[in-house]
Formats: C-alpha cells, sequence, structure tokens
C-alpha cells in the first residue's frame, strides 16, 4: 500500500513538471515568433544593441554617436553595465542567427527561474506550495512576453533568483547547524552576475544587512553577508578597474548619475526655475556629464525635497502598479495582463507573509521586491524591472496558499474533534 504522503508528492510532481514545461513552451514560443523589429521594440532596448554591434564588430565595449538618444556626441565607456550586451555580442559572433538565440537563452533563464522558485517553495511548505508557485510563473503573461524582447530583466530575474536561493539554502544550513558560508559566496557570486545585468540590483546588498541586523540570528548572518559581499566585491573588481583605467573613476556606470538627475526632473505640470533648466553643456565628457547630473540632482532635491519625494513616491507606485510598463502597450499584452500578472502572486505572497512570518526564509524572499522599491524610490526606471523581483514572489506565493489551506484543514479537523457528535 502507497503511503499517503507519498499519494501526496507524486501527483504534485506530476503537475510540477507539466508546468514547467508548459512555462518553457510560453517563453519560447513568442520568441521563436518575433520578429528582430518586433523583440527590439522595448525603449531602452537600442543601447544594449548598440553595445553588442560594437563588441561584435571589434569596436569594444563604446557606446557611439547616435546610438543612445542621449549621445549628443559624446562617446560613452560606462553608460550601460556589460553583461546583457556580451550575451547578445556573443550570439551575433557565434550563431547564424543571433536574434533568435538570444531569446532562446532569454527564454531557457526565465524557465530555470520558474525551477529555483518551485524549488524554494516546496522547502517552504512542501510539495503543493511548489505546484502554486510554478502556475503563478507558468501562466504569468510578462514574463513570457519580456523572455521574447531585447532587455536583460528576464535575466537579471534568474540571478535576483539564484541571489534568493542561495540565501534560503543559507538560513536552512544556519539553522540545523550545517555548514553554511559556501551559500553565502553563492548568493554574493549571483548578485554580482545580477549587477554586471542591471547596476541597481546593487541595492540588494543594503537591504540585505539592515534584513541581516534585524535578524534573531544576526550574528550568522552577519557574518554570512560579509562573505557575500566579499565576493560581490571580488566579482565586480575587474568592472571597477577598467572604469579607473578607462574612465578615471571606479564607477560601475554613469548611467546611474542620469538616472537621479532624471528622478527629480520636473513633471508636465511644474513650474520655477528648475522647470526649464537645461541639460549638460555641450563638450563635456562622460565623468563631467555624471558630475554635472550629480550636481544638478543635489540642487534640485535641496530646493524643492517634498516635490522630489512626491515624484519617488510616484515612481514606486508605478513599479507596482499593474498597469502596463512603458513599451509593451502596443504589443500582444492587454491592458488585464498587468492584473493577471500582479495580483494573484502579490495576494498569496501577502497570506504566505502572515501565517509564515515566523520563518526566515520568508523575509529572504521579500528582499528582492524591497531592493527594486528603494532603487526606484531614488532613482528614475523602468517599471517592467518588477518582472525580475517576482519568481521569490511566487514561491512566497505558492507557500502562502498551501499555508493558508493547511490552516484551514487543521481549523476544520480541531472544530470536528471538539464537537459533541464526533
Amino acid at each position: 500500500m502507497v503511503p499517503v504522503e507519498q499519494r501526496d508528492i507524486r501527483p504534485a510532481r506530476v503537475l510540477v513538471v507539466a508546468l514547467v514545461s508548459l512555462g518553457l513552451l510560453a517563453r519560447l514560443a513568442p520568441g521563436l515568433m518575433m520578429t528582430p523589429a518586433q523583440a527590439a521594440r522595448l525603449p531602452h532596448a537600442a543601447p544594449y544593441l548598440a553595445l553588442a554591434r560594437s563588441l561584435a564588430d571589434g569596436g569594444g565595449f563604446v557606446l557611439t554617436e547616435g546610438a543612445d538618444e542621449d549621445a549628443g556626441g559624446t562617446t560613452y565607456l560606462a553608460r550601460r553595465m556589460p553583461g546583457y550586451p556580451l550575451l547578445v555580442a556573443a550570439g551575433k559572433t557565434l550563431l547564424a542567427a543571433p536574434s533568435r538565440a538570444t531569446l532562446i537563452v532569454q527564454a531557457l533563464c526565465g524557465t530555470a527561474s520558474l525551477v529555483l522558485a518551485v524549488w524554494m517553495a516546496q522547502r517552504l511548505a512542501g510539495p503543493w506550495a511548489a505546484v502554486v508557485a510554478a502556475a503563478l510563473l507558468a501562466f504569468d503573461p510578462y514574463q513570457a512576453v519580456l523572455a521574447s524582447l531585447f532587455a536583460p530583466v528576464t535575466l537579471t530575474g534568474l540571478a535576483l533568483t539564484a541571489v534568493a536561493a542561495a540565501g534560503v539554502a543559507y538560513l536552512g544550513a544556519v539553522r540545523t547547524g550545517r555548514r553554511a558560508w559556501p551559500w553565502a559566496a553563492a548568493g554574493g557570486l549571483a548578485l554580482a552576475a545580477a549587477v554586471y545585468l542591471e547596476v541597481w540590483t546593487l541595492a540588494l546588498a543594503p537591504v540585505a544587512l539592515v534584513a541581516a541586523a534585524a535578524s534573531r540570528r544576526r550574528r550568522r548572518l552577519l557574518a554570512g553577508w560579509t562573505v557575500g559581499a566579499a565576493v560581490l566585491a571580488a566579482a565586480l573588481a575587474p568592472w571597477l578597474a577598467r572604469n579607473a583605467d578607462r574612465l578615471g573613476v571606479p564607477v560601475l556606470s554613469t548611467d546611474v548619475c542620469r538616472r537621479l538627475w532624471t528622478g527629480t526632473a520636473p513633471g508636465p505640470g511644474d513650474t520655477g526655475p528648475e522647470a526649464d533648466a537645461p541639460g549638460p553643456p555641450e563638450g563635456l565628457d562622460e565623468v563631467g556629464e555624471g558630475v554635472f547630473y550629480l550636481e544638478s540632482a543635489a540642487e534640485r532635491m535641496a530646493s524643492a525635497p517634498g516635490r522630489w519625494l512626491s515624484r519617488a513616491f510616484r515612481r514606486v507606485g508605478r513599479l507596482w502598479s499593474p498597469i502596463l510598463p512603458e513599451g509593451l502597450e502596443d504589443g500582444p499584452l492587454g491592458p488585464a495582463a498587468g492584473y493577471t500578472s500582479l495580483l494573484p502572486t502579490a495576494l498569496l505572497a501577502v497570506a504566505g507573509l502572515a501565517l509564515l512570518r515566523r520563518r526566515g526564509e520568508v523575509w529572504w524572499l521579500l528582499l528582492g521586491g524591497a531592493a527594486a522599491t528603494v532603487a526606484h524610490f531614488v532613482l528614475a526606471g523602468w517599471a517592467g524591472d518588477r518582472a525580475a523581483v517576482m519568481p521569490p514572489l511566487a514561491a512566497l506565493g505558492g507557500a502562502g496558499l498551501a499555508a493558508l489551506l493547511g490552516h484551514r484543514k487543521e481549523t476544520q479537523d480541531e472544530q470536528r474533534e471538539a464537537s459533541p457528535s464526533s
């Protein structure tokens, strides 16, 4: 006779395999149907593709004049992080169909994020939590469509999901007294991969530090954070050294300065002296532009802090809004796609947080979303970045539904036992 646990686990495993397969198909099919022009329709795709062409043609990591709408005759060496252009350039150099190859890689990476989310949900609340997490991601229209467009968000999502998975494994090792530092090192390496794709993901490091300091196991968690931070710094050192040599300043990306400045820019209805403030003067090099952006942003924030805070909160609201991000309005997604993508996962994640809040892993799964919120509060950004932090939230949502149903079942059993007729 098959034990009850096995009868529960086997159908759940079959469903997970089926959902992962459907998730892969949902990500591959749009990418195989997209033309290069359709895949490049996002507003921020052009700089990445221009850098990839420069790398493939032997010109180096250089964003030349006219490749970016803000280039203005300046040659940019650190406007973007190198991870995604290197991937696209590798496809152009090694394969006959570079566009298709990049989108296939993105579909595989998106499916890998789904698998990691399934693993985390299983660790938190069992096999049926894994089924729910797989369903939330397999049928998420944002995840499927963004994997078929030229943008680093899918690869960034895999890196951030790997950070979350390493954190879950680290906390489990700490709780059981096993050796945990390899998982901390793996988390630092995964975060370095995320930063090489999108610089805003570096916000996860201070967010994790605050979470570790607030934990009851702060000594072990701070030790793990130190290991991960050391690995992160070592992995980013070559890029910082390159920029120090080429630009004279060890920066990750000069785009941070521009995004900070853009985040303080006046809105359509704003008035005042800063409403007509010009951009950087002509003739400045990349570092000079960065200094101009920083100084101008600081002046704007100091002169009208309330206005800046209002814009910052609006950006955060846009990040977590179900409204379609810029560039997706004219594609296959309808207005309801944002609701089907965000609301089920968000509601179930809240349930998971409420029911499993004593588990440290639950709070770790929220750190990616917290980092994206902090980054968009400070910097102007694309609202579609939210898709990169959804897999850990889907894992938490799966655990939330499993815990909710399990709690209800336990309550019903207790009521039956207390009933006089039982």
